[in-house]
């Protein structure tokens, strides 16, 4: 078993960044949803709370692909239905003394509540104008984390624990991912779903579809869907065996509509081409929601 591809997404709710390394951190790998865009609503709006874009609704946020440059400091975000191309470029991650009179917004992202530093006019007004809307784009303020769903509904806060270097626990956290710090697909479960597919559009990378941040090569004996299985990942770093991170596997993935996408267009896909149905049909994690991954 071997991955096979790895995936960062610096942005919530845009295209990932394909990598052929990353870094593990307890809220998922470094960069990986830290930015995040939200409507830019009147400052007398009735909730303390911004409203966050997300690709479940808004088709269009997957027309932007973002790329990061060689010395892992500067991130390139590209509309890529634009002629003359258009893009912008803003810090991988800002530099604190650059966000010191930067103006907050509170969230709130499946029921626990995050702090966006806002990035200011510039790349505000590339997303404004690509997608018709005012909108701003935050970077993950407070401690850089925020409480992991499950454990906001525990009422003693004795949710899901990650081990600190010195081995005492804490709970578990995020960033700006809905519910968990990593999502694991698998090549078996993703030729499953392809064929599904009709013969014509089998060719699609339909793994993008997914947003995970690990896929996973089990080798041909491995047989479709045979995470929903698995406890836990151990994971060796490439040039030091002895480095692991162990990735516990605590609940199998209910999809979104994002299933339903054409990444080329940034609109939903035709009927025969949606995943999220296809799936329903026999992959139900409850009687609503289709599921695949971990």
């Amino acid at each position: 078993m071997h991955i096979q591809r790895l995936f960062i997404y610096p942005i919530k709710s845009i295209l990932p960044v394909e990598v052929t390394f990353a870094e593990v951190t307890s809220e998922g790998f470094r960069f990986d949803r830290q930015y995040i865009l939200i409507k830019a609503l009147p400052t007398e709006r009735s909730s303390r709370f911004s409203q966050h874009l997300t690709i479940k609704t808004l088709p269009a946020l997957s027309l932007f692909q973002p790329s990061i440059d060689s010395d892992w400091s500067q991130l390139t975000i590209r509309y890529t239905l634009a002629q003359p191309a258009s893009s912008i470029n803003i810090p991988l991650t800002p530099s604190p003394l650059s966000c010191r009179d930067s103006k907050t917004f509170e969230l709130n992202i499946w029921g626990t509540c995050a702090v966006g530093i806002d990035m200011g006019e510039t790349p505000a007004k590339f997303f404004s104008g690509h997608l018709a809307m005012p909108v701003r784009l935050l970077f993950i303020g407070g401690e850089g984390r925020r409480e992991i769903p499950g454990a906001a509904f525990i009422q003693n806060r004795l949710g899901p624990l990650v081990a600190q270097s010195d081995d005492r626990p804490r709970s578990q956290g995020l960033r700006f991912a809905d519910a968990a710090p990593f999502l694991v697909t698998s090549v078996a479960s993703e030729v499953e779903a392809r064929s599904r597919l009709p013969m014509c559009d089998q060719a699609e990378d339909i793994i993008l579809r997914f947003r995970p941040n690990i896929h996973i090569d089990g080798g041909p004996d491995m047989q479709p869907f045979e995470e929903d299985f698995w406890k836990q990942l151990t994971v060796c770093s490439g040039s030091h065996e002895a480095k692991k991170a162990i990735i516990r596997c605590i609940f199998k993935t209910p999809r979104c509509l994002s299933l339903n996408l054409d990444l080329v267009t940034g609109k939903t896909a035709p009927r025969a081409r949606q995943l999220y149905g296809l799936l329903a049909q026999d992959r139900r994690v409850n009687s609503a929601f289709p599921r695949m991954s971990q």
